[in-house]
């Protein structure tokens, strides 16, 4: 995949990290070794950026056809801001993840995007990053960081749309995530619910019915608001 080209925001390969997926890296166990953990497709998400559809789709877009799972990334200082990104970053996973993309979230304190990348980082994980994230005294580009220093595949995410400063906006932004907590919400409790019945083929299908369900509602949902 050397491009994926779609409508702002989109994901695009940049052409100096282009490698091809089935050969990225990781060895091949030993017989009776036990494999290590699944790659990943590590996002890192700006504090100051809005989610979309167009980005949600996208992510899992790329997760499923290289056989990712998603780690979404943020890094901060402001502690008056974590619980907003935090559920920006929830409601996102919830998109995302399906039977066969798991989803996690992560929030670092501070503002060393490289440091926590590489900690995070292991062999045979991608990384998705905006191409105007900018990081150090120098404001260089972070991909461009990442992929000279400590060369990784790294995807670059074309530049989000600019967010509208009004009360209608405002309005708008709150009853979305109100909608998609309770959304979330709701689904979470039916899901402890169902934990409770006889683990058999009954309690299988009702949880992929419970996830399919809200994949499609959250889905609808952000769809209300894509202006």
């Amino acid at each position: 995949m050397n491009k994926l080209d779609a409508s702002s925001p989109t994901f695009a390969l940049s052409p100096a990290s282009h490698s091809d997926p089935s050969t990225r890296g990781a060895k091949q166990p030993q017989s009776g070794q036990r494999p290590g953990p699944a790659p990943r497709l590590i996002v890192l998400f700006p504090a100051s950026e809005s989610i979309s559809p167009e980005l949600e789709h996208r992510i899992w877009e790329i997760a499923r056809s290289l056989q990712l799972n998603v780690l979404l990334l943020s890094v901060t200082n402001d502690f008056d801001e974590e619980s907003q990104l935090r559920r920006k970053l929830i409601t996102m996973a919830a998109i995302i993840k399906d039977p066969n993309v798991s989803t996690d979230i992560l929030i670092e304190h501070g503002t060393d995007w490289v440091r926590h990348v590489k900690k995070l980082w292991r062999e045979g994980d991608i990384v998705a990053c905006y191409a105007n994230q900018k990081v150090g005294i120098m404001r260089k580009t972070l991909d461009r960081i990442l992929r000279s220093s400590l060369n990784m595949t790294v995807y670059i995410l074309a530049e989000a749309r600019p967010v509208k400063n009004s009360k209608s906006t405002f309005l708008s932004q709150f009853f979305f995530w109100s909608g998609s907590l309770a959304i979330v919400g709701g689904f979470f409790w039916v899901e402890a619910r169902l934990i409770q019945l006889p683990q058999d083929w009954a309690y299988s299908a009702l949880i992929y019915i419970c996830i399919f369900a809200e994949f499609a509602f959250i889905l609808l949902w952000n769809s209300l608001f894509n202006n």
